[in-house]
């Protein structure tokens, strides 16, 4: 008992209050953001493959999801997953506090709050079941960061983490990239600052960047020549370890028109007046406070390291959507927009910076008189801090709305699913067993009218909005056999676009209406669109 007691004494000293409250702040916010999706099954288009499934995606590169994934097993667990997720995102909220130095409590526990709800967040959670795979990578990730960051030789344990969380989900070595940069950039701003030290953390950064990679790919090649299987090609995975389809000026153009693009209107944070406004107005208080740091600690008057910011805040834009260089044509979903947490960190960081102690006499200037002039500095502090407030709180609703969909989508996909079983089981001739062919994806609109009231908000957030959450015939069949115990037997792909293309199929009528359900070429031919 003495030695445990003992033991957390000693622990307790390298634990500060800031990491308590951004951890904290993760667990509060994250579990008003997201028990909606922890406490129920809400399926998407991918659910019905992962009911079970060893998440075995080598081929999509990522051939260590199976082994983040495996810790809570391979069922679909919404509970379980979305609790071992906030445990993750709790620890890397803690590393993001140590990384950019956060010293007020306040502070850390916002930051704390804006990665457990940031909308990245809200859009993996809707894939629940491989949720915690992910929230590890991105955990890895930044421990790979601060690893190469703080200790001599750290990027030799930095480079496995790395290319371990590129492993299961390549969207996090932006990440990695941009914490990189801006840790550099800070350290630009130092007053005590040294190019010696400057260019040793750079010389980490890029060994574990370089090193993380070619980690990742040989690992990956070399697992995919023992499983003797090969790239799908799905998002541009067949151009790992090659160079971008197009060239790289086509990589680097591609790259920047979506950075401005999402950045300024891609409209996930700007749904309503409120974060419009906070957005905008927290944008230009970080901006307003980087460049009085510039000054104030006479980076401008230094031609070299003026130079070095430059090239610095240049790569910017190209790191958040590197994605984009190796890939132009890539679908960059809410998924893989995890980078842009940096960001408000970064912001988040530079408002601690205005509460930090006095200094130097001149800065304490006009208090020594009893007379104390206007604190600016603080006040902008004060205002990053409120509207990066107002911005996580209208993450959460976000991410409830978004769950809410979910539920509604669920709730009206089941009760079409529960009315094609009951009319195929009331047409003459049909079997359990007998091929089946549910044609035209969604339901036809005109006798099925949209009742969304979400897509304001979802449609910014990859696979949630809509009506429904299947639209093929084997999606049709895997909820029917989970949700009804009802079994489809779904006709051949080919045999299903054959089907389509005759004159019979042309000539049904659309569900629920009389001829909805016509037997085609042996085939019961169900038409709700086309």
């Amino acid at each position: 008992m003495g030695i445990s007691v003992d033991f957390w004494k000693k622990a307790g000293k390298y634990i500060k209050p800031q990491y308590y409250a951004a951890f904290f702040g993760a667990l509060v916010f994250g579990f008003i953001a997201h028990m909606p999706v922890f406490t129920h099954n809400f399926p998407v288009y991918d659910t019905f493959w992962n009911i079970y499934f060893n998440q075995d995606m080598i081929t999509s590169g990522r051939q260590f999801l199976t082994f983040a994934d495996g810790g809570t097993s391979y069922y679909n667990l919404p509970w379980v997953n979305g609790v071992v997720s906030l445990f993750f995102l709790a620890l890397t909220s803690v590393l993001f506090t140590e990384i950019f130095g956060i010293g007020s409590k306040t502070v850390s526990f916002l930051t704390g709050a804006v990665i457990a709800v940031f909308p990245a967040v809200t859009g993996t959670f809707a894939f629940i079941y491989t949720a915690d795979g992910y929230m590890l990578a991105f955990l890895m990730t930044t421990a790979a960061v601060l690893l190469a960051d703080r200790i001599k030789f750290g990027f030799i344990p930095a480079v496995f983490l790395l290319g371990f969380s590129v492993g299961v989900y390549q969207a996090y070595f932006p990440v990695a990239i941009l914490l990189m940069i801006f840790i550099l950039i800070r350290e630009l701003m130092k007053r005590e600052f040294e190019w010696k030290r400057f260019f040793l953390k750079s010389a980490a950064f890029a060994g574990t960047v370089i090193g993380g990679y070619l980690f990742y790919v040989l690992s990956l090649k070399l697992m995919l020549l023992m499983s003797h299987r090969t790239l799908s090609g799905y998002q541009g995975t067949d151009k790992v370890g090659g160079f971008p389809a197009g060239g790289l000026l086509t990589g680097f153009k591609a790259a920047f028109s979506d950075f401005k693009e999402f950045t300024f209107s891609g409209g996930i944070f700007t749904e309503n007046i409120w974060m419009k406004t906070a957005y905008v107005v927290f944008a230009a208080v970080s901006l307003g406070l980087f460049l009085y740091m510039f000054v104030k600690e006479g980076v401008y008057k230094k031609p070299l390291k003026t130079v070095a910011m430059l090239f610095l805040a240049a790569t910017v834009p190209f790191a958040a959507s590197l994605i984009c260089i190796m890939s132009p044509d890539v679908l960059f979903h809410i998924l893989m927009r995890m980078p842009w947490v940096v960001f408000f960190v970064f912001g988040l960081s530079l408002a601690d910076m205005c509460f930090e102690k006095k200094e130097t006499p001149e800065e304490d200037a006009g208090t020594a008189s009893g007379k104390r002039k206007p604190d600016l500095k603080k006040a902008a502090g004060i205002t990053g801090i409120l509207t990066s407030g107002i911005l996580v709180f209208n993450f959460v609703i976000s991410a409830n709305v978004v769950y809410f969909n979910l539920n509604e989508r669920y709730e009206k996909t089941y009760a079409l699913c529960l009315r094609i079983t009951d009319r195929l089981e009331q047409t003459e001739g049909y079997r359990t067993g007998d091929p089946v062919a549910i044609l035209g994806g969604f339901p036809n609109q005109e006798i099925f009218p949209s009742a969304d009231i979400t897509e304001k908000v979802t449609r910014g957030y990859h696979e949630t909005g809509g009506d429904y959450c299947i639209e093929s015939t084997e999606k049709y069949a895997e909820f029917m056999k989970h949700y009804l115990n009802v079994t489809i037997l779904p006709a051949e792909f080919e045999t299903q676009l054959a089907l389509a293309d005759t004159e019979e199929f042309r000539n049904m009528d659309y569900f629920p209406k009389d001829g909805s359900i016509v037997k085609i070429r042996g085939v019961w031919v169900v038409k709700l669109n086309g």
